[in-house]
């Protein structure tokens, strides 16, 4: 091809390009709280997309916070199997679809995106409830996770909706709804298990209800601007045509492979194979190739918008919010096995009330926060007073011991409250701090799937320091005790493989020289080797909080931005109508 046909070639899809950026939205410029109807906040359309929304979050979070503390419950049911992937899917499977859910929704309308999304998740629940093998619950897993991606864009959905100067409140009043999931998701998974015919089939039957109830929901109420109402007169096929399908798939590969290699070292491969080392490396690549992409080619709708990222407001707050969902991320995985390990003393369902407080003390945090943090103001510095409490809070853990169950406890609860209020802060900024309210959708979204990947390195560091300390002090603490107690060599072997199996203190008896005080001295020995363990990941934890404090600093006071700005409205009719000036839809 000569040279002056290139040169033609790339001057009209210059051309295409500028008239496909510069097609008419009809829903382009904040309104104010005055254009609203009258009532409009009081209509039957908003309350039941309130509802729709907390009921969504509420299957979401359940997604994983009932199903990760009774892993070991459904293995027995239906393993053995690969069962770590239950949980690893569902988080993969979340930080793809949160960016995807927000900027094709920013871009193709948000009503059948929702709808589709909870009908997907009650598909999901379906197929892991009947699961006979752990690879068909995975696979209905996968599909519960991906519907969580709506679930937890709760924060744009409402937040367009309302002034700017409401969102935080919003967002306090949504996080009622995932109470019952967020907050005793672990202590209901339990309960079903201990006290139901169907054990731990249940927490996906409620996954089921909840995902119907909210489709339903959306279907009756939620009348978000359509595609037309968006584009005017433009067509679907139009914006289908000229989507960023290579940045979507550098994006989905990318993180994928990164967060796969991630959540496979230690566990499934060691981490110097290739099975760890290509994926991450693979994946990191390809999101490098992302950004790149994203900055220099000419994409009408790019799927990461790369200006985001040079604004302050949003990057510190997206920051900011990863480092504390690694935290929440973390310690529902750690704390719910050291109360079990370190202070149930075999009380099954004690220690599944013990584990909700981290999922209690994030929930009250962002609904105290949220109602709070806006008639504090003084934003950054509300961030460094809650993340230093956090940091301490957890820092603190290095003194407990198995006989301070109550002051663990009160700091877990503390500092998760501490970064759930800080949480109720710097995810509603991610959407304040951006130039165009257009993007609300792409901007949260892009913050959730940060969030997501940053709090699975985080996880994977947390799970790898505890495994390495718990194969330290186990196999040191625990046979010096019974070797003190008068235990011989072959017997504290036998004990110790007894206890790794979950055999009862009946069978522990028919061991050679074993008896009632050598139970005892060993559960002792056990409490306190799992106790050494832990301490280790809270020293690990001061280091995730120094890093959120210094990010913290960067966070702008964005008290001028909460102004009484609404970004858009729901259709109160439910149809869309046309505009007799220029006959396009609105």
């Amino acid at each position: 091809m000569a040279a002056s046909d290139i040169d033609a070639a790339a001057k009209a899809a210059d051309v295409e390009y500028d008239e496909y950026r510069q097609q008419p939205a009809a829903v382009a410029a904040l309104g104010d709280i005055d254009e609203v109807p009258k009532n409009y906040y009081y209509s039957p359309r908003f309350i039941g997309t309130g509802f729709a929304i907390g009921i969504n979050l509420l299957a979401s979070t359940g997604g994983f916070a009932m199903i990760a503390p009774i892993l070991g419950e459904i293995d027995a049911s239906i393993g053995p199997g690969s069962i770590i992937w239950l949980s690893l899917v569902y988080t993969m499977m979340l930080a793809v679809g949160l960016t995807l859910v927000g900027q094709m929704s920013d871009v193709f309308g948000r009503r059948y995106f929702f709808i589709g999304g909870t009908l997907l998740g009650a598909v999901g629940a379906t197929i892991a409830s009947r699961a006979q093998t752990i690879p068909v619950a995975i696979g209905g897993e996968v599909l519960v996770g991906l519907s969580a991606a709506t679930g937890y864009s709760y924060a744009f959905v409402i937040g367009e909706l309302v002034p700017m100067k409401w969102r935080f409140l919003a967002n306090a009043i949504i996080f009622w709804g995932s109470m019952p999931t967020a907050g005793f998701g672990s202590a209901i998974s339990t309960a079903f298990v201990l006290y139901t015919e169907q054990g731990w089939r249940w927490a996906y039957y409620l996954l089921i209800i909840a995902n119907v109830t909210a489709a339903a929901l959306y279907s009756l109420f939620y009348f978000p601007p359509s595609f037309h109402q968006k584009h005017g007169a433009d067509t679907i096929m139009r914006w289908v045509k000229n989507y960023d399908y290579i940045g979507m798939f550098l994006y989905v590969a990318g993180l994928l492979l990164f967060i796969l290699g991630l959540s496979w070292g230690g566990s499934i491969y060691p981490w110097k194979s290739a099975g760890v080392i290509a994926p991450v490396i693979i994946g990191f690549f390809c999101l490098v190739g992302l950004m790149v992409y994203e900055a220099k080619a000419k994409i009408a709708e790019p799927l990461v918008p790369i200006h985001l990222f040079k604004n302050r407001g949003f990057l510190a707050s997206a920051i900011v919010l990863s480092l504390g969902a690694s935290v929440y991320y973390s310690q529902a995985i750690v704390w719910p096995s050291m109360a079990a390990n370190v202070y149930s003393n075999g009380r099954a369902m004690w220690a599944g009330w013990a584990g909700t407080l981290v999922g209690i003390g994030i929930t009250a945090g962002e609904i105290i926060g949220g109602t709070l943090a806006k008639h504090i103001g003084f934003f950054k510095y509300q961030l460094l007073v809650l993340i230093t409490i956090s940091t301490i809070s957890l820092g603190a853990m290095t003194t407990c011991t198995p006989d301070t169950p109550k002051t663990a406890m009160g700091l877990v609860f503390l500092a998760t409250t501490a970064v759930g209020w800080a949480e109720a802060i710097v995810l509603p900024a991610c959407n304040i701090c951006i130039e165009d309210q257009n993007e609300i959708g792409t901007a949260t979204g892009i913050a959730g799937s940060m969030r997501s990947a940053i709090s699975t390195v985080a996880s994977t560091i947390y799970s790898v320091v505890l495994a390495s300390r718990e194969t330290t002090t186990l196999s040191t603490v625990v046979p010096k005790a019974l070797t003190k107690a008068g235990l011989s060599a072959p017997s504290i072997e036998a004990y110790m493989a007894a206890v790794a199996a979950g055999e009862t203190a009946t069978d522990l008896g028919k061991i050679s020289g074993v008896t009632a005080d050598i139970i005892a001295i060993g559960s002792r020995a056990y409490q306190v080797a799992y106790a050494d363990a832990y301490r280790t990941i809270f020293f690990t934890s001061i280091a995730f909080g120094v890093l959120a404090l210094i990010c913290a600093t960067f966070v702008p006071n964005f008290d001028a931005l909460l102004t009484d700005k609404v970004a858009t409205q729901l259709n109160l009719s439910g149809k869309e109508v046309t505009t007799p000036a220029n006959d396009e839809k609105v």
